[in-house]
C-alpha cells in the first residue's frame, strides 16, 4: 500500500485534539464578552421607561485598538417580545449605538451616546463606567404593552465599523468577542 493512503495514527488525533483542547480553553478562560447587570423598567402614565446596568469589558487588544485611536462601537438592542409557540413576535425593537474612541491630541476619552450626545473623559475607566448606564433612553408607549410581553435586551459589538485590514481578526480572535448574549425578563404589566 503506498505511503499516501496509510490511515492516521493515533498520535495525530490526540495531537489534533490536545491543540483544539488547548485553542477552547484559552477562548473560555478569558470572557470578554459585555454583560446586562441589571435592567429597571418604570411606567409614568402614557410610556413604559427602560434602563440598564451594563458591564463593557475590553480585551487587551481591544484596549490597544482603542488606544492607536480605532473607534469600538456596540449596538444595545432593546426588544418586546410576545412568546409564540415556535418563535417570538418582536412587538417593538430599539437600537442603541454606543461608540467609544480616544483622542490622542486632546488625551481624552469620547464617548457617543444614542441621543448622538459626546462625552469627553479623562480617563477610560471613566468612560467606560459613564456608558455602563442605560439613563432611560428607551421609551415605549403603553399602548404595545399586554400581560405577555417579554423585555429582551442585547450588547452587540459591531466589527463591521472597525477599519477593513482589522476586520477579518476581529472574526476570528477571542479577545474581540465583546457582545453580550440574550438576556431577557417577563414583563409585569
Amino acid at each position: 500500500m503506498p505511503d499516501c493512503a496509510k490511515p492516521l495514527s493515533a498520535w495525530f488525533w490526540v495531537s489534533l485534539l490536545l491543540v483544539f483542547l488547548a485553542w477552547a480553553g484559552r477562548a473560555h478562560g478569558e470572557n470578554y464578552q459585555a454583560r446586562i447587570i441589571d435592567v429597571q423598567a418604570r411606567t409614568n402614565g402614557t410610556s413604559l421607561s427602560i434602563g440598564a446596568s451594563l458591564d463593557y469589558r475590553l480585551s487587551p487588544t481591544a484596549r490597544e485598538a482603542v488606544l492607536k485611536g480605532i473607534p469600538l462601537t456596540w449596538h444595545v438592542d432593546v426588544q418586546l417580545r410576545k412568546p409564540g409557540l415556535l418563535w417570538d413576535t418582536i412587538v417593538f425593537r430599539q437600537i442603541l449605538p454606543v461608540r467609544l474612541k480616544f483622542h490622542a491630541l486632546l488625551n481624552q476619552y469620547e464617548v457617543l451616546t444614542p441621543q448622538g450626545q459626546e462625552e469627553m473623559f479623562l480617563t477610560l475607566n471613566a468612560a467606560i463606567h459613564y456608558m455602563s448606564s442605560l439613563h432611560d433612553w428607551v421609551r415605549i408607549d403603553n399602548s404595545l404593552l399586554t400581560d405577555d410581553l417579554v423585555l429582551a435586551l442585547k450588547i452587540r459589538f459591531n466589527r463591521e465599523k472597525l477599519p477593513v485590514p482589522l476586520r477579518p481578526f476581529s472574526y476570528l480572535d477571542a479577545q474581540w468577542f465583546l457582545s453580550s448574549d440574550w438576556l431577557s425578563w417577563p414583563l409585569a404589566n
